[in-house]
């Protein structure tokens, strides 16, 4: 029998790791500003997103609620997952060391920065853009814990709640924050974990979201998905554009309420296609991953050799972390232990 291959999904986990680098490098800020919102604070958001839904669906097809958390083979699952994912957040982590000297160089070195950077490894990603690693390590255990000890529903309630908290806090945190008490809690949070974009409050409504789309999709709802996604990504789109008018939009601004519907009626029209595997749908499942954790290096150097270039930094960012994501694959092939770095 042929492997079959959810096809569309491989090619939209790499085009979603280029979009990640143009949140880093703002390409078109020098060419028109509302291009660049449109094109960084909206389509190239859907990315992280995707790639949590894409990680719930393939990691929660693999498990038996019904069998419980304790289930051996269930744990067996999670234990691999959650060794894989740790161990190449751990070198990549390492990886990035250089870079952060730098900024101690440059910023100065105090054990307020050690205390930084345990805080960071742990929740935040020790390099910024490595925080989808940390909050894979940790929203993944949290909605396994739910999945196989609570009914279906109460997991999606309970995870929407986490992210409808995590929302007002990452969007609308700048005028929350002098609300007696609530004021307090949320700056009190801030001094602590800095922002809400993480495995707690980000990732687990993503996660279970594909655990519910392996029930709905069907041939049937092709029409449906794609009549459904262009709305909402209409809807999510007018959301964006209003609080960027209303001023309280951010750097770290993504936990959008209309970004929910948008990502999960793309992901279920893509899961409309299933072609048969080969090396090219392979590859690019790999390429995505080494293209999002190799990435900032190319947009760090560019960005220091073309200040103000910033298309010609994100088109030479993105030939950069392929040509290295094909390295690394042809490395792998020869050396097997080069696989840690995937």
């Amino acid at each position: 029998m042929e492997k079959k291959s959810y096809g569309m999904l491989d090619v939209a986990k790499f085009i979603s790791a280029l979009l990640v680098i143009a949140i880093h490098c703002a390409p078109f800020i020098e060419i028109n500003e509302t291009l660049n919102f449109v094109y960084v604070q909206i389509i190239a958001r859907l990315a992280v997103p995707f790639f949590f839904m894409a990680s719930g669906w393939l990691f929660f097809r693999k498990i038996d609620a019904s069998a419980g958390w304790r289930d051996e083979n269930n744990l067996c699952q999670l234990k691999h997952y959650w060794k894989r994912i740790a161990r190449i957040y751990i070198i990549w982590s390492l990886l990035y060391v250089p870079l952060l000297a730098l900024s101690w160089i440059q910023g100065g070195f105090a054990m307020a920065t050690l205390l930084r950077l345990v805080r960071d490894f742990l929740f935040n990603g020790t390099y910024y853009h490595l925080w989808f690693l940390s909050a894979l390590l940790w929203g993944v255990p949290m909605v396994y814990w739910m999945y196989t000890n609570w009914r279906r529903q109460a997991v999606l309630i309970v995870s929407l709640l986490l992210y409808v908290i995590g929302m007002a806090v990452n969007v609308y945190g700048v005028l929350i924050m002098n609300i007696p008490i609530i004021g307090s809690l949320l700056k009190l949070y801030e001094s602590v974990l800095v922002t809400t974009r993480n495995g707690f409050f980000f990732a687990p409504i993503f996660l279970t979201l594909g655990i519910y789309v392996d029930e709905i999709v069907g041939g049937r709802y092709k029409k449906q998905s794609v009549l459904a996604f262009l709305i909402s990504f209409a809807a999510y789109t007018g959301e964006a554009l209003a609080l960027r008018h209303m001023g309280i939009m951010n750097d770290l601004t993504s936990m959008y309420a209309l970004l929910i519907p948008a990502v999960f009626f793309l992901f279920m029209f893509l899961m409309q296609f299933s072609f048969r595997s080969n090396f090219i749908l392979e590859g690019m499942r790999k390429q995505s991953l080494l293209i999002y954790v190799s990435h900032i290096y190319f947009v760090y150097i560019w960005l220091y050799i073309f200040p103000n270039a910033h298309l010609w930094v994100y088109l030479l960012s993105i030939l950069c972390s392929y040509v290295f994501s094909v390295l690394v694959l042809k490395l792998v092939r020869r050396w097997p232990r080069c696989k840690v770095l995937m």
